[in-house]
């Protein structure tokens, strides 16, 4: 069996076993499948294969889904560095094919025995997407935490003050570590309300270890407790005590992570705060409640948010979050057209979300700002990379995956942003609405239309502009009177709305080309005017 070269990449693809390695001979970490799935590949370079013919020779013929696919070739692809999709490329429909590029070199079995000795694999378990921003370092081996919010036991005064800024702190601190997989906020917090054993917790999220504990704060000091529990046993593996004054938050947070790392028996090797100024607490905790304000999408809620984001920013000049929360807010109301004209507000939310940037270059959410309002003025590829940095710095916060999705669509990037979209699926098990509106919205531009409707159809609490995807599912279906229907919830909404004015709001650039006036054929299929 032929080895193929790429020496522009530093790579080595054995044919007969699909192994990976570098001119170094180091092994390229792949999970089993997505070994074999290169090797098959490679035994008939420039063929089509099938994913039927994938699930024959891969999973012998077991009933898999899709995914388990998708996810393999995202895995080798990334390992390839194949950004671009030219190795191995997607052909609609039918399945994919692989194509040595010009530089890759074939070599023959003698020149593969020298440099491919065997070696044991180490089985990866982030399958990376995109662009290659989810931690390589995480394995198998790494503890699934899922992080509760914690009970607040404070006095009415100063209950729901501190709303679960400890509880995503450390969410966000155990994200950054490869050596942990962390389930997002979305899905941890479903459990504030309902009273449910760990096991069944685990069971739910796919969680090894359940964080959970309360709160207490006084006006002045907190109080808390935490305890780490295995959730296959119910056992408890440790339990703390921590009492500090309220500018101290962000060191018991740090505090509590490094007692998460010591008792799994991981090592974090990263440098972390201890302290953080009391401003930079004050305004994640009116960061937060603005938040919680903007769950209920109305025009007065909004105004609620703004204005705590601006008294951050009016007594906490030097803390990124009243920058971050307000460069948000910005885009949001010219997005629904609450400040106008469009472009000189998102110019303005930019400047904010670049003040948060140069304050906090390593908050996640300063990149995820900036890379959602350049993605609203349609600077798609700057956009991706804000991102993808974002991604890097919290692989746990689903919402920084889905909203990546949005850019990758409009530039014509289809399957890997329905990649990106499986892997916010997966931090975020019982992930919502949004989630399943952009899996719509990236199967129907992939011509998966039965699909993409599944996914709509599961929304829990479908928002009024969702008629509109779910519409053009419908029609790609040829169930036009259904169609009609759906999108007539959104027009009763904005009456006198037509096609012209839905043609202002999609990227004229929308790729592949024609795509645009195929949205714009489905609503007028589907009764707009």
């Amino acid at each position: 069996m032929k080895i193929y070269e790429f020496h522009q990449k530093g790579l080595v693809l054995d044919g007969s076993d699909g192994s990976l390695r570098r001119h170094t001979g180091e092994a390229v970490e792949l999970r089993p499948q997505s070994r074999e799935v290169p090797a098959h590949l490679a035994r008939a370079p420039g063929r089509t294969v099938s994913r039927e013919e994938f699930t024959e020779a891969v999973w012998d013929g077991r009933q898999v889904s899709d995914d388990s696919l998708v996810q393999c070739i995202a895995e080798i692809r990334s390992a390839l560095g194949d950004h671009e999709r030219n190795i191995i490329q997607t052909v609609p429909r039918k399945g994919y094919r692989f194509v040595p590029p010009d530089g890759a070199q074939r070599q023959g079995a003698g020149r593969r025995r020298a440099l491919l000795p065997a070696a044991a694999v180490v089985v990866l378990v982030a399958v990376v997407v995109g662009f290659g921003f989810w931690p390589q370092q995480q394995t198998s081996r790494a503890p699934v935490v899922a992080v509760l919010p914690l009970d607040d036991l404070s006095a009415a005064p100063h209950q729901g003050y501190l709303n679960d800024a400890l509880a995503e702190g450390i969410i966000t601190e155990l994200a950054r570590f490869p050596q942990f997989r962390v389930i997002a906020r979305n899905s941890s917090f479903q459990f504030r309300e309902a009273p449910t054993d760990v096991r069944e917790i685990g069971a739910t999220l796919g969680a090894g270890y359940v964080v959970e504990g309360s709160q207490q704060f006084d006006g002045a000091r907190i109080k808390v407790t935490v305890q780490l529990v295995e959730t296959d046993t119910g056992a408890h593996l440790f339990s703390d005590r921590y009492e500090r004054d309220l500018d101290d938050l962000f060191a018991v947070q740090n505090e509590i992570v490094r007692h998460i790392a010591s008792v799994t028996g991981q090592s974090i090797l990263s440098d972390m705060p201890v302290h953080a100024a009391e401003d930079d607490v004050d305004s994640r905790l009116r960061g937060l409640q603005a938040r919680n304000h903007m769950t209920n999408l109305t025009r007065e809620n909004w105004q609620k948010a703004m204005a705590l984001e601006e008294t951050s920013i009016r007594e906490e000049p030097h803390s990124a979050w009243g920058y971050v929360g307000k460069g948000l807010m910005l885009g949001v109301g010219a997005r629904l057209g609450w400040l106008e004209p469009r472009e000189d507000v998102l110019a303005e939310a930019k400047d904010h979300a670049e003040t948060a940037l140069r304050l906090a270059p390593e908050n996640y959410m300063s990149h995820y700002t900036l890379a959602r309002i350049l993605s609203w003025q349609g600077e798609y590829a700057e956009s991706l990379l804000h991102f993808a940095r974002a991604s890097d710095l919290n692989p746990s916060d689903s919402i920084v995956l889905i909203g990546m999705s949005i850019p990758l669509l409009y530039t014509g990037e289809t399957e890997q942003a329905i990649d990106v979209l499986q892997q916010a699926a997966k931090v975020d098990p019982l992930h919502g609405d949004w989630l399943r509106w952009q899996l719509g919205w990236a199967y129907w531009q992939n011509d998966e239309c039965e699909r993409g409707l599944e996914a709509m159809q599961s929304m829990a609490s479908p928002p009024v502009a969702s008629n509109k995807t779910l519409a053009s599912l419908l029609v790609c279906l040829g169930r036009e009177e259904e169609a009609k229907v759906a999108l007539q919830r959104f027009l009763d909404t904005r009456p006198g709305y037509s096609r012209e004015d839905e043609a202002k709001t999609i990227p004229i650039d929308w790729k592949p080309d024609g795509l645009r006036d195929r949205f714009l054929e489905d609503m007028r299929r589907a009764g707009m005017p």
